[in-house]
């Protein structure tokens, strides 16, 4: 999913990138549609990324047919007590296939995109997930890291 179908959605991202009050180079804002997960269910989040530069923001890069996370962005799990969760391993990651996604977001322009974050992080267990995502700006913009919102997730037994 590339676009934002829930005006709920919507709001929420706005109210993210206003918590990011200087003017950054670029805004990453997360949500969740689904707070409350079963415990063995995927767990979605929606990112956006907001290029508020004058300059193309290069987004490029090899997408995991394992994972299909992008991977520009860095995610940070952490269970109910802070804790980093630990990342799943898969068998054979020599045999790792993927495919090279070549795009830019323009000036101005906001790409969204899902992205399953149990696919990199075992969130089996039930209880609270808190989760953020970062991303590296390139030295064009200043270089550095730029953070999106946290928030909550709930694994039920």
């Amino acid at each position: 999913m590339n676009t934002f179908s829930c005006p709920c959605l919507l709001l929420a991202v706005v109210l993210a990138f206003a918590q990011q009050a200087d003017k950054l180079p670029i805004l990453i804002a997360i949500v969740a549609e689904n707070k409350m997960i079963p415990a063995g269910s995927d767990v979605w989040i929606n990112v956006s990324v907001t290029n508020a530069s004058n300059q193309n923001l290069d987004d490029s890069g090899g997408f995991s047919d394992r994972t299909g996370l992008d991977p520009n962005l860095q995610f940070d799990v952490r269970d109910g007590s802070g804790k980093l969760v630990p990342k799943r391993t898969y068998p054979h990651p020599e045999l790792e296939t993927g495919k090279p996604v070549n795009r830019a977001i323009p000036p101005g322009e906001t790409l969204s995109q899902e992205q399953r974050v149990s696919a990199l992080y075992e969130m089996t267990h039930p209880g609270k997930y808190a989760v953020q995502v970062s991303r590296r700006l390139p030295e064009a913009l200043g270089g550095g890291i730029i953070e999106s919102n946290k928030i909550t997730i709930t694994v039920k037994p």
